[in-house]
């Protein structure tokens, strides 16, 4: 599968923010890839971006620690209309790209059904699609969500159940007037966007019944934390 979504060298690594080098495809047989669909111009991608490279990070070095073969890899794919935009934008990324017009991109969009940005397709080693929801798995689960497969996604599903038992039924938070109950994914929970960080979000959840606020779970602690300190 990766020989047939990309051919030859077409891949780019920034190089001490100086010029491109290309690196062969090749390089990247074996490895689990994450197809990242995004641009300057687009404001949510802007946002995910930094959150991104910090989940990248954690993953690498996690991957590192362990001292196997095991790898992780990700490649813009941008939608940017100007040569200076990708620069400047794929300038503040530790990963790989396709170069700026490479038809590969809409040939990539098109064969992944990708209807918004950001989007983050991942591969498995074996060049098969594991997810077209990496975006969705990253906000949930940072650096957990890795290797993004349904057997991991099951594992981390059952654990926050498990984690939501010890959760309170109903709390306050600082963004909303109401009062917000806890709900799961099968009684309202998912998906959604969180009204406290505009990230997707699905299975537990804490709504608004009388208007349909939902935030994470980790987005009310945060505010409650936050305000814990400044009251101290």
């Amino acid at each position: 599968m990766m020989s047939i979504l990309f051919v030859g060298m077409i891949c780019s690594i920034s190089c001490a923010d100086i010029f491109l080098v290309q690196v062969p495809v090749a390089s990247l047989v074996g490895k689990t890839i994450g197809l990242y669909f995004s641009a300057q111009w687009c404001l949510p991608c802007v946002k995910f971006a930094p959150k991104l490279i910090s989940i990248y990070q954690e993953i690498k070095q996690m991957l590192g620690e362990k001292g196997d073969d095991e790898d992780f890899d990700v490649v813009l794919i941008s939608n940017d209309h100007d040569q200076e935009s990708f620069d400047s934008y794929f300038e503040t990324m530790p990963w790989l790209a396709l170069p700026f017009g490479d038809p590969t991109g809409k040939d990539l969009a098109k064969h992944f059904d990708v209807r918004g940005i950001p989007c983050l397709v991942i591969l498995g080693p074996d060049g098969k699609t594991v997810t077209k929801h990496g975006r969705n798995l990253i906000n949930l689960y940072q650096e957990n969500a890795y290797p993004f497969t349904k057997a991991k996604v099951e594992l981390l599903e059952k654990q926050m159940d498990e984690e939501a038992e010890s959760l309170p039924r109903s709390v306050f938070h600082s963004g909303h007037r109401h009062e917000l109950t806890l709900v799961s994914e099968g009684n309202g929970g998912g998906p959604f966007i969180c009204c406290g960080c505009d990230e997707q979000g699905s299975g537990w959840a804490y709504q608004c019944l009388e208007c349909g606020y939902e935030v994470h779970p980790k987005c009310v602690s945060a505010a409650a934390d936050r305000d814990s300190s400044d009251n101290s």
